[in-house]
């Protein structure tokens, strides 16, 4: 469970704000393609393959840049390889040192205590469904409905909704637990069929053969390495093994 507004938490949530307004993104919109604002906008190629499965994706420096990580496997819903890529490039906009460490999805899901994971989390959560967005939507005590319709509205989770809602006070601890209950009831599944809810289906959502590497990492040693045109050095084929073995 993520953890409430904590110092490493507000900083995280201040750099999502920072890093909308240097990428020239609205405060308060959905991101209509994660994976182009990180490429194009960011600046950060993105590598999307089959990783184990506890592993959700990794940020680290290729001849001093980041790359970004994401695990793609089928096994992994479209909204959280969004919340991974999302953690991911707060990683890098916080400036953490991009040593090869992968995240888990425990780590993903909250269950921290590192001050550098707490804040790539609550800049993840705050990047993709910023506060601003929130009070413009949500005008009452929400509803399984409300919650629904506001990750369709995001490209996100349900949970992931629920949380912010807990992490921005919008919802009371009594009506947290019914909806968390609910969800975990597979309820909120049943309703955003009933309402025909369609998935945001970015760039991201419409990858059809791992691995994908952004077009900037043509050439290298890493996508000859992946593709299994060329062998790599003793760093890089290090660091893959971490990431994938």
């Amino acid at each position: 469970m993520w953890r409430m507004a904590s110092r490493d938490g507000n900083r995280g949530a201040k750099r999502a704000r920072e890093a909308r307004a240097a990428l020239g993104l609205d405060p308060a919109a959905p991101l209509h393609c994660l994976l182009s604002v990180v490429e194009e906008r960011a600046g950060h190629p993105v590598v999307v393959t089959a990783m184990p499965g506890d592993v959700a994706g990794a940020c680290f420096s290729d001849g001093g840049r980041a790359v970004l990580w994401v695990n793609g496997s089928r096994s992994q819903s479209i909204p959280r390889q969004r919340f991974t890529l999302a953690h991911e490039l707060g990683h890098a906009w916080c400036g953490h040192d991009g040593s090869v460490e992968v995240d888990t999805f425990a780590t993903l899901s909250g269950r921290t205590s590192s001050p550098l994971e707490v804040q790539a989390n609550a800049f993840a959560a705050e990047f993709l469904v910023p506060r601003a967005g929130l009070d413009e939507v949500v005008t009452r005590a929400p509803t399984l409905e409300d919650t629904v319709v506001v990750a369709t509205h995001f490209g996100v989770s349900a949970i992931m909704v629920l949380y912010r809602f807990k992490q921005l006070a919008l919802v009371t601890e009594e009506r947290a637990g019914q909806l968390e209950a609910e969800i975990e009831e597979g309820l909120h599944l049943k309703l955003t069929a009933e309402l025909d809810l369609r998935p945001r289906r970015d760039r991201l959502a419409r990858i059809e053969h791992l691995p994908y590497l952004s077009p900037a990492l043509d050439g290298t040693a890493l996508a000859a390495a992946l593709r299994g045109d060329g062998p790599a050095g003793a760093a890089l084929a290090g660091a893959i093994e971490r990431l994938l073995a």
